[in-house]
């Protein structure tokens, strides 16, 4: 017989209706179209640990499985007296109102003298609390600034109200009485503010 072409021999399972075994491919980290490069380095180092893994995985199942089946098998009853045992010791040390010889010892011991309580600590100064500093503002210049100009809006519009109370004043008193003579004493009195005001501003 001629020997068998590869190509054929390829073809040849699918002909006598053996299922086709697909080759499987490995898993891959990452994009497979990174540049060599820090990027790529990681990819790898990553896949090589998944794989280390896998293998430490399997090796590890494989000894489990050894040791199990080397181990000898216990039978149904042990496992089932062991239980009981250890229920009924349970049960016996719930049931038991004795104390613990530890307890006891500790019992019997003299009680230690207390600690010294820790001195408190003393209040700094006059013994008020300390006050805490107030935060500086951002706008504290701005703020004194705003609060001269009103201060000082504030003053100029008194002067202005004093100013027009002297003038009706002097107006009054200038009027002159039923008779048609002056009035002096009121004159006066409201010249005599009028300087007070002036002498007091300078």
């Amino acid at each position: 017989m001629p020997p068998i072409r590869t190509r054929d021999a390829k073809a040849a399972p699918a002909a006598k209706g053996e299922p086709v075994v697909k080759k499987r491919k490995g898993f891959s980290v990452g994009p497979a179209n990174l540049p060599d490069g820090t990027y790529r380095r990681k990819t790898q180092k990553l896949k090589e640990d998944l794989i280390h893994k896998a293998k430490v995985k399997k090796a590890y199942a494989k000894v489990k499985a050894q040791e199990e089946a080397n181990a000898p098998k216990k039978s149904v009853y042990d496992t089932v007296d062991e239980t009981k045992t250890t229920k009924e010791d349970e049960a016996e040390d719930a049931t038991t109102l004795e104390l613990h010889p530890d307890r006891v010892a500790m019992l019997n011991e003299p009680e230690p003298a207390p600690a010294p309580a820790k001195s408190e600590r003393r209040p700094r100064g006059d013994g008020n609390k300390r006050e805490r500093r107030p935060k500086p503002s951002a706008f504290n210049k701005e703020m004194e600034f705003a609060e001269k100009r009103r201060k000082a809006e504030e003053a100029r519009q008194k002067e202005r109200e004093a100013k027009v109370k002297e003038r009706e004043a002097l107006i009054r008193a200038k009027r002159p009485d039923q008779f048609g003579k002056r009035r002096l004493g009121r004159e006066s009195n409201a010249l005599l503010s009028r300087v007070q005001r002036m002498v007091g501003q300078s």
